[in-house]
């Protein structure tokens, strides 16, 4: 008998892609699902649109509490032996659930199954895998890899967007809900925990299709990198608690070169483009960060008039130079 698998579709005014994102769901080669729709406050039609839903989803509307929260109102109400996560713009391949059961049962250690997929607009694809980073970017295609990847989640977030994982209920009950004090990327949180403990299985194999909204949580594609970074830095400072001893030289160095990258781009990004938000994302970092000089720099070169700037260039690159040992400091660490 196929073990029950728990569908949580969070959604929060997106009534113009809900209906499609159900029908990829209901259009799943395999039969063994429920459907739990969580509606976090939408303003939108959204309720409306899912009335002709009634007796094929449990429809599940809240105050918006944020991303984090729903998912959780989600895996509350949920009876399958495996919980499958899917926001509500995005799609599935028919195939998806299909391979990921058969991968779990293959691999009953492991504690999330990922699969590939796109991110796109329309017609237009915008990145053709979801997997980025070393360790899932290059494995074949359609190969099934399993293994840990805490160390590499360390160094990279690697899995985009929740609609891509499985998880073992069991796991989820072992490792803790998401956690609503990050707001953006809580996912990220919740896949280190997972890691830490158990094994992850890699599907490459493009069955999500992630649809690209600058109005969605994730933000517009120029400030994606910037909304993230902050959240990433507590979300490591917060394992430096949680993880074991071994591991806090390298999540440390991790730290470091995830700061000193993230201000020079900010930086950049306020000469180019909006001062007024690189200095507050500056601001935070510094309120954290080990790397304080580094940020006075940058905050001085983003107010300073040009002609300033330009004739100080060559002194400030000499002062910037630790940068490449911060840079440095993962490998070195991964490699010990």
């Amino acid at each position: 008998m196929n073990p029950l698998v728990s569908v949580v579709v969070t959604t929060y005014n997106q009534a113009a892609y809900i209906e499609q994102t159900l029908e990829s769901v209901f259009a799943q080669t395999y039969d063994s699902y429920e459907v739990i729709v969580v509606d976090d406050g939408s303003t939108d039609d959204t309720p409306a649109r899912l009335a002709r839903f009634n007796g094929r989803i449990e429809y599940v509307r809240q105050l918006n509490t944020g991303v984090a929260g729903s998912r959780n109102t989600g895996v509350g109400k949920a009876r399958g032996e495996f919980i499958a996560f899917l926001d509500g713009d995005d799609l599935w391949e028919t195939e998806k659930l299909s391979l990921q059961v058969a991968e779990a049962r293959r691999h009953p250690e492991a504690g999330l199954i990922a699969v590939d997929g796109l991110q796109f607009d329309g017609d237009r694809i915008i990145e053709p895998t979801l997997f980025f980073g070393p360790a899932c970017k290059d494995l074949p295609e359609e190969s099934v890899t399993s293994g840990s990847y805490y160390h590499q989640l360390l160094h990279n977030q690697f899995i985009y967007t929740t609609s891509q994982i499985m998880v073992p209920a069991k796991v989820l009950r072992a490792v803790g809900l998401s956690d609503g004090r990050f707001k953006r990327a809580s996912d990220y949180d919740l896949y280190l925990r997972i890691a830490a403990k158990y094994d992850f299985i890699i599907i490459k194999k493009r069955l999500t299709r992630w649809r690209y909204l600058p109005t969605s949580a994730s933000g517009p594609m120029l400030l994606r990198l910037f909304n993230y970074l902050l959240e990433d830095v507590a979300i490591l400072r917060h394992h430096l608690v949680l993880c074991h001893k071994s591991d806090r030289a390298l999540i440390r160095g991790v730290l470091r070169r995830k700061q000193a990258e993230g201000m020079e781009r900010l930086y950049r990004y306020g000469l180019a483009h909006d001062r007024p938000f690189a200095t507050r994302a500056l601001l935070t970092l510094l309120a954290a960060s080990p790397v304080v000089p580094v940020a006075f720099i940058y905050l001085a070169g983003l107010w300073c008039p040009a002609v300033v700037r330009d004739r100080f260039a060559p002194v400030v690159r000499r002062m910037l130079c630790g940068l490449n040992e911060f840079k440095a400091t993962p490998d070195a660490a991964t490699k010990s």
